[in-house]
């Protein structure tokens, strides 16, 4: 750094200035409101701000003294995300260097709004190299653009003025594509992901976006650019069930992404656990491989993170579709022994309580012992479960199957289907009618068929044999979709529950 540099940046930041940043922490300040409310927030004493309100003021949110102090606190936590340490064995290099480079961005910009040209334009510099080292596409382009612009006004380097526009107009290209990609794997997402829309269709649309991306691919060169383009490749082919070669365009992605030091992990983990739903998938029993894979993320997860969950549940089902039931059970208790799992909302928590209820179901089927699953689960009170499950019960479309086919499971199981008043045969045909007979379906559709057979007591007759017979086919003629949606319809393959069923019987 050139002394000019460092006069510049004293002249711009002074003591004075200094004493004026409020942050969390500050000597003295430990009995202040702002420090307690944050304490009472963190340490879960304040659930609400009327409870905020009514501990210091007596009064409710609305109150202008809470207002006030809460956007303080605000105030000083913004402050203070600046100085998050870094150093921590949550953050690797490129996690480090993301962090450092968007901060000093940020004071980059400050200096170079207060007219502390030279040491903007320093800063600008060594972001900029950064952001080139570990390929963040965005930020280059802005840093390039600006540093452009910047010598293109001085008038004093015209080699400088050409070298950032060079680097502007290369990094532009290269977002504009990423931009690019990243618009059609999001579309694909929304629609594939949680519409479960027409397998048909997704797949003449992956194929389009994929065959209009992948010759860029070598050109973009950027790990996001290959990261979706590949995607798109994988849900072209998982979308139509061909599982195989999703598998391999799995494999080729990470055959590129792995090696390269800028690959984000998030991407290497989300290609990862995809590969362990399709080994699922395929039935390829190879728990070494597995295993692998699961460490390997786990290695680089924390506990309580989105990803540590979501690893975790493919895990499950891999469990469950091998007959690792035992296996099945020890993850189950992790997760739901883990402090952030109360934290977890929606269908990702209630997905979880499911699985829980299918444990249940294996042990009534007497495929786990039924004390094991009380020590790890609890207890099954039936209509306190059903009463916990707040968002599958209304997507009808998908999520809601596996919870329908427990219920009547489990009263099979018991022998109380003809006890219960809440499912009867005639609703079970009305609901498989109105929701299970399409090509998305199918397998789900063929199995009702079976259990209502079971249900109505035809099973011994020999049109019931013939229709189930029938169904059996159909189930053996297509493959469970456990890799396609981000959950799984069938928690244990229905062929399976069918054979501990009979043998239940």
């Amino acid at each position: 750094m050139d002394f000019d540099v460092l006069k510049d940046l004293v002249q711009t930041i002074t003591r004075n200035k200094i004493k004026n940043i409020e942050v969390l922490g500050n000597p003295g300040e430990e009995k202040s409101r702002v420090e307690l409310m944050y304490d009472g927030i963190s340490a879960g004493k304040f659930k609400s701000e009327e409870d905020i309100a009514r501990h210091f003021f007596k009064s409710d949110a609305k109150d202008p003294n809470y207002r006030k102090l809460k956007n303080k606190l605000v105030r000083q936590l913004v402050n203070t995300a600046f100085f998050v340490d870094v150093n921590q064995p949550a953050f690797n290099d490129r996690a480090k260097a993301y962090f450092t480079a968007y901060r000093d961005f940020a004071a980059a910009v400050v200096f170079m709004t207060r007219n502390a040209r030279k040491s903007g334009v320093y800063l600008l510099q060594l972001v900029l190299e950064q952001a080139v080292k570990y390929e963040f596409t965005d930020l280059a382009a802005d840093v390039s653009r600006m540093l452009r612009r910047e010598f293109a006004r001085s008038g004093g380097d015209h080699e400088k003025n050409q070298y950032y526009t060079g680097l502007h107009r290369k990094y532009e290209e290269k977002r504009r594509y990423d931009m690019l990609a990243l618009d059609y794997h999001e579309t694909l997402v929304s629609y594939y992901l949680t519409k479960r829309s027409p397998n048909q269709e997704i797949h003449q649309l992956a194929s389009d976006y994929y065959n209009e991306l992948y010759p860029l691919a070598e050109k973009v060169d950027t790990s996001a650019f290959y990261n979706y383009t590949y995607t798109i490749g994988i849900i072209k082919f998982s979308s139509i069930n061909d599982i195989a070669n999703a598998l391999q365009l799995c494999d080729q992605a990470l055959s590129i992404l792995e090696p390269r030091k800028n690959t984000n992990r998030g991407t290497l983990i989300s290609l990862k656990i995809q590969k362990i739903a399709f080994y699922t998938q395929l039935r390829l029993v190879d728990s070494t491989k597995v295993k692998e894979l699961l460490d390997y993320c786990l290695n680089i997860l924390e506990d309580g993170e989105f990803g540590w969950f979501r690893i975790y549940e493919v895990y499950f089902y891999n469990c469950t579709y091998s007959g690792r039931y035992e296996e099945a059970l020890e993850v189950y208790g992790k997760v739901t022994q883990s402090s952030s799992f109360a934290l977890m909302d929606g269908s990702h928590h209630d997905n979880w309580l499911l699985l829980g209820g299918y444990l249940h179901l294996l042990a009534k089927l007497g495929a786990l012992d039924t004390t094991k699953v009380e020590s790890v689960v609890g207890a099954f009170r039936y209509g306190k479960f059903f009463n916990e499950i707040e968002v599958l019960t209304k997507d009808k479309e998908g999520m809601n199957i596996p919870l329908v086919f427990l219920s009547i499971l489990f009263h099979l199981s018991q022998k109380t289907f003809d006890e219960q008043n809440d499912i009867s045969v005639d609703a079970l045909e009305k609901y498989r009618q109105r929701w299970l007979a399409n090509d998305m379906n199918r397998r789900s559709d063929s199995f009702l068929k079976m259990l209502i057979a079971f249900a109505k007591k035809e099973f011994a007759t020999t049109a019931a044999e013939k229709k189930i017979s029938k169904e059996l086919e159909v189930l053996k003629s297509e493959t469970p979709d456990v890799a396609g949606q981000t959950w799984a319809v069938e928690v244990v393959p229905y062929e399976t529950l069918w054979e501990l069923l009979n043998a239940k019987m």
